[in-house]
């Protein structure tokens, strides 16, 4: 790893993670909020905290509806079956009505980059890997494709029920009241 490479990843990567990490946490405070006296800087940090801490959750979860739904990528970022690790991992084919996405099919293509993507952009430490891209819109599209997938699988006898189970901060459902 050439310097530029190590800098790069002393200034940034390892940072990001770290202050995803910290949000919220004891830590945080320890050590940043102890000599700020600024209110507004105090707010600032714990903003970035909380979107570094968003934008990894996120590709985490996103990685984990992939894997739900019966999709991974092999080293040609082509679509595969997840690996089940045990009898304890859970797939969309263990709850009734609920189907893999085809792997031959277009969805699962795209699914596959996004899995890959995620993984190399979070799950572990790379360095030009040319991952495939992660963005908001190639997200939400990944997004779109398994949440139609499981309202037509695993959610079709309840139409509306997966937007009603988004309990939002513990309150009664904002877009359907009770």
């Amino acid at each position: 790893m050439t310097r530029t490479d190590q800098d790069q990843w002393l200034t940034k990567h390892i940072p990001h993670r770290l202050s995803a990490c910290l949000a919220e946490l004891p830590l945080q405070s320890e050590l940043f909020m102890l000599e700020v006296a600024d209110n507004a800087l105090r707010l600032k940090i714990r903003a970035t905290c909380f979107e570094r801490a968003v934008w990894e959750g996120r590709m985490v979860a996103m990685r984990w509806l992939i894997d739900f739904v019966g999709v991974a990528a092999n080293r040609e970022r082509k679509p595969r079956l997840p690996t089940r690790y045990s009898d304890a991992d859970v797939s969309i084919t263990d709850i009734l009505g609920g189907h893999k996405i085809e792997l031959s099919s277009p969805e699962a293509a795209t699914l596959a980059k996004v899995w890959q993507g995620c993984s190399q952009a979070s799950s572990h430490p790379t360095q030009d890997s040319n991952h495939p891209p992660v963005d908001p819109m190639t997200l939400d599209h990944a997004l779109r494709i398994i949440v139609n997938h499981v309202q037509r699988t695993i959610y079709s006898g309840s139409p509306g029920k997966l937007v009603e189970t988004l309990n939002w901060l513990g309150v009664a459902n904002p877009i359907r009241p009770s």
